[in-house]
């Protein structure tokens, strides 16, 4: 039974050993090439995708905030959250388009470490 058993493991071990081999590299590679090969590279590029999608909601929420001040009629409640949506949304476009600039500072920070 012992040695029914000690084959058993032999036969595995002459099978999976040449997998090991062939599966085995030396580098790894690189699985979103278009993504840049360094963490910054990654980093610019997913600020760029994120502020051409976030540009025009900015600009759409801007003309959405102005019809809401033109179209309060005096109403202050009305004008009220006009002018929280016209804040919010400069306070969304400063971090938006001020991204790559404050990430340059970040790395600028962390390289001197």
């Amino acid at each position: 039974m012992l040695i029914k058993n000690n084959y058993k493991y032999l036969i595995g071990l002459i099978i999976l050993l040449p997998a090991s081999r062939v599966y085995a590299q030396l580098l790894l590679t690189n699985p979103a090439p278009g993504a840049g090969s360094t963490m910054s590279d990654f980093i610019y590029l997913l600020i760029q995708i994120i502020q051409l999608i976030g540009t025009p909601i900015l600009v759409c929420a801007i003309v959405y905030a102005g019809f809401m001040m033109v179209t309060a009629g005096g109403n202050e409640e009305q004008v009220r959250k006009s002018k929280v949506w016209i804040l919010w949304t400069l306070v969304g476009a400063a971090i938006i388009l001020g991204a790559r600039s404050l990430a340059d500072m970040v790395y600028g920070t962390a390289s001197l470490f």
